[in-house]
Protein backbone atom coordinates (compact mmCIF):
# COMPACT_ATOMS: atom_id res chain seq x y z
CA UNK A 1 0.00 0.00 0.00
CA UNK A 2 2.87 2.36 0.82
CA UNK A 3 4.40 1.63 -2.60
CA UNK A 4 1.12 2.57 -4.39
CA UNK A 5 0.84 5.80 -2.37
CA UNK A 6 4.45 6.65 -3.15
CA UNK A 7 3.88 6.04 -6.90
CA UNK A 8 0.74 8.18 -6.93
CA UNK A 9 2.54 10.97 -5.08
CA UNK A 10 5.48 10.78 -7.50
CA UNK A 11 3.21 10.88 -10.56
CA UNK A 12 1.32 13.84 -9.09
CA UNK A 13 4.56 15.79 -8.57
CA UNK A 14 5.73 15.03 -12.11
CA UNK A 15 2.35 16.11 -13.52
CA UNK A 16 2.48 19.38 -11.55
CA UNK A 17 6.04 20.08 -12.71
CA UNK A 18 5.04 19.69 -16.38
CA UNK A 19 1.89 21.74 -15.90
CA UNK A 20 3.97 24.80 -14.95
CA UNK A 21 6.58 24.51 -17.69
CA UNK A 22 6.33 27.30 -20.27
CA UNK A 23 4.01 26.25 -23.10
CA UNK A 24 4.24 27.62 -26.62
CA UNK A 25 1.15 29.78 -26.97
CA UNK A 26 -0.55 29.26 -30.32
CA UNK A 27 -2.73 32.38 -30.13
CA UNK A 28 -1.74 35.41 -32.19
CA UNK A 29 -2.86 39.04 -32.03
CA UNK A 30 -3.76 40.72 -35.30
CA UNK A 31 -1.49 43.73 -35.85
CA UNK A 32 -3.10 47.07 -36.75
CA UNK A 33 -1.21 47.11 -40.07
CA UNK A 34 -3.65 44.64 -41.70
CA UNK A 35 -5.51 45.19 -44.95
CA UNK A 36 -8.69 43.62 -46.30
CA UNK A 37 -9.24 44.70 -49.89
CA UNK A 38 -11.94 43.76 -52.37
CA UNK A 39 -11.87 44.25 -56.12
CA UNK A 40 -13.59 43.47 -59.39
CA UNK A 41 -13.29 44.93 -62.87
CA UNK A 42 -15.77 47.66 -61.97
CA UNK A 43 -15.30 48.46 -58.26
CA UNK A 44 -12.78 48.08 -55.47
CA UNK A 45 -12.04 49.24 -51.98
CA UNK A 46 -10.86 48.41 -48.51
CA UNK A 47 -12.47 47.51 -45.21
CA UNK A 48 -10.88 49.53 -42.40
CA UNK A 49 -12.19 47.60 -39.38
CA UNK A 50 -11.05 44.01 -39.00
CA UNK A 51 -10.64 41.91 -35.85
CA UNK A 52 -10.54 38.32 -34.78
CA UNK A 53 -8.94 35.40 -33.04
CA UNK A 54 -6.11 33.56 -34.72
CA UNK A 55 -4.71 30.32 -33.38
CA UNK A 56 -2.16 28.87 -35.75
CA UNK A 57 0.88 26.61 -35.62
CA UNK A 58 1.90 25.22 -38.99
CA UNK A 59 2.97 21.98 -37.27
CA UNK A 60 -0.34 21.52 -35.41
CA UNK A 61 -3.06 22.24 -37.96
CA UNK A 62 -5.60 20.22 -35.97
CA UNK A 63 -5.49 22.93 -33.25
CA UNK A 64 -5.66 25.90 -35.66
CA UNK A 65 -8.64 28.22 -35.90
CA UNK A 66 -9.54 31.56 -37.46
CA UNK A 67 -12.51 33.60 -36.25
CA UNK A 68 -12.49 36.86 -38.19
CA UNK A 69 -14.93 39.77 -38.35
CA UNK A 70 -15.18 42.75 -40.69
CA UNK A 71 -17.30 45.80 -39.93
CA UNK A 72 -19.17 46.49 -43.21
CA UNK A 73 -19.64 50.17 -42.29
CA UNK A 74 -15.86 50.60 -42.46
CA UNK A 75 -15.79 50.18 -46.25
CA UNK A 76 -13.95 52.79 -48.29
CA UNK A 77 -14.20 52.75 -52.08
CA UNK A 78 -12.76 56.23 -52.49
CA UNK A 79 -16.26 57.55 -53.25
CA UNK A 80 -18.37 58.73 -50.28
CA UNK A 81 -21.65 58.33 -52.17
CA UNK A 82 -20.74 54.77 -53.17
CA UNK A 83 -19.68 53.98 -49.57
CA UNK A 84 -23.15 55.04 -48.39
CA UNK A 85 -24.95 53.07 -51.10
CA UNK A 86 -23.04 49.89 -50.18
CA UNK A 87 -24.64 50.08 -46.71
CA UNK A 88 -28.19 49.88 -48.14
CA UNK A 89 -30.47 46.79 -48.09
CA UNK A 90 -29.68 45.69 -51.65
CA UNK A 91 -25.96 45.53 -50.89
CA UNK A 92 -24.45 44.87 -47.44
CA UNK A 93 -27.51 45.92 -45.41
CA UNK A 94 -25.18 46.83 -42.54
CA UNK A 95 -28.05 47.80 -40.21
CA UNK A 96 -29.51 44.30 -40.30
CA UNK A 97 -26.15 42.51 -40.74
CA UNK A 98 -23.56 44.48 -38.73
CA UNK A 99 -20.67 42.12 -39.47
CA UNK A 100 -19.08 39.97 -42.15
CA UNK A 101 -17.70 36.85 -40.47
CA UNK A 102 -15.42 33.96 -41.26
CA UNK A 103 -15.10 30.92 -38.98
CA UNK A 104 -12.68 28.15 -39.91
CA UNK A 105 -13.50 24.46 -39.77
CA UNK A 106 -10.27 22.81 -41.01
CA UNK A 107 -6.79 23.45 -42.37
CA UNK A 108 -4.55 21.54 -44.79
CA UNK A 109 -1.02 22.07 -46.02
CA UNK A 110 -0.54 22.20 -49.78
CA UNK A 111 3.13 22.40 -50.69
CA UNK A 112 4.57 25.46 -48.99
CA UNK A 113 1.13 27.05 -48.54
CA UNK A 114 -2.04 26.25 -46.64
CA UNK A 115 -5.77 26.12 -47.25
CA UNK A 116 -8.43 26.95 -44.68
CA UNK A 117 -11.97 25.70 -45.09
CA UNK A 118 -14.69 27.57 -43.25
CA UNK A 119 -17.94 29.47 -43.28
CA UNK A 120 -18.17 32.96 -44.74
CA UNK A 121 -21.24 34.76 -43.40
CA UNK A 122 -22.18 37.77 -45.51
CA UNK A 123 -25.53 39.56 -45.81
CA UNK A 124 -27.12 36.90 -43.61
CA UNK A 125 -26.04 34.03 -45.86
CA UNK A 126 -23.56 31.37 -44.68
CA UNK A 127 -21.56 29.47 -47.31
CA UNK A 128 -18.53 27.28 -47.00
CA UNK A 129 -15.43 28.70 -48.73
CA UNK A 130 -11.93 27.43 -49.36
CA UNK A 131 -9.23 30.07 -48.88
CA UNK A 132 -5.60 29.43 -49.88
CA UNK A 133 -3.04 31.35 -47.86
CA UNK A 134 0.66 31.66 -47.23
CA UNK A 135 2.11 31.86 -43.75
CA UNK A 136 5.50 33.11 -42.66
CA UNK A 137 6.84 33.40 -39.15
CA UNK A 138 9.90 35.01 -37.63
CA UNK A 139 10.43 35.13 -33.88
CA UNK A 140 7.29 36.68 -32.33
CA UNK A 141 5.81 37.91 -35.61
CA UNK A 142 4.00 36.19 -38.45
CA UNK A 143 2.07 37.10 -41.57
CA UNK A 144 -0.87 35.52 -43.36
CA UNK A 145 -1.47 36.46 -47.00
CA UNK A 146 -4.73 35.23 -48.53
CA UNK A 147 -6.63 35.77 -51.75
CA UNK A 148 -9.93 34.25 -52.85
CA UNK A 149 -12.92 35.05 -55.03
CA UNK A 150 -16.64 34.52 -54.65
CA UNK A 151 -19.84 35.30 -56.48
CA UNK A 152 -21.69 38.07 -54.62
CA UNK A 153 -25.06 36.82 -55.92
CA UNK A 154 -24.54 33.63 -53.87
CA UNK A 155 -24.89 35.92 -50.83
CA UNK A 156 -27.76 38.06 -52.16
CA UNK A 157 -25.56 41.13 -52.56
CA UNK A 158 -26.61 43.55 -55.30
CA UNK A 159 -28.45 42.67 -58.50
CA UNK A 160 -27.39 41.55 -61.98
CA UNK A 161 -28.36 44.95 -63.46
CA UNK A 162 -26.32 47.16 -61.10
CA UNK A 163 -23.25 47.41 -63.35
CA UNK A 164 -20.90 45.67 -60.90
CA UNK A 165 -19.16 42.40 -61.71
CA UNK A 166 -20.63 39.35 -60.04
CA UNK A 167 -17.27 37.96 -58.88
CA UNK A 168 -15.36 39.81 -56.18
CA UNK A 169 -11.79 39.08 -55.17
CA UNK A 170 -10.73 39.50 -51.56
CA UNK A 171 -7.08 40.07 -50.65
CA UNK A 172 -6.05 39.88 -47.00
CA UNK A 173 -2.74 40.88 -45.46
CA UNK A 174 -2.83 39.88 -41.80
CA UNK A 175 0.33 40.65 -39.78
CA UNK A 176 0.35 38.80 -36.46
CA UNK A 177 2.28 39.24 -33.25
CA UNK A 178 2.61 37.38 -29.95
Amino acid sequence: MKKISFNIATLSLIWMAFAFLPQEKLAWKIDKKYSVNFSSKSVGGVFNSFKGEVIFDKYQLNTASFKLTIDPTSVNTGNAMQNGHIQQKDWLDSKQFPSIDFVSSSFVKEGESFVVLGDLILHGVKKQVKIPFSYSEEKKKAKVLAAFSFNRFDYGVGSPNDGVDSVLTINVVMPLKK
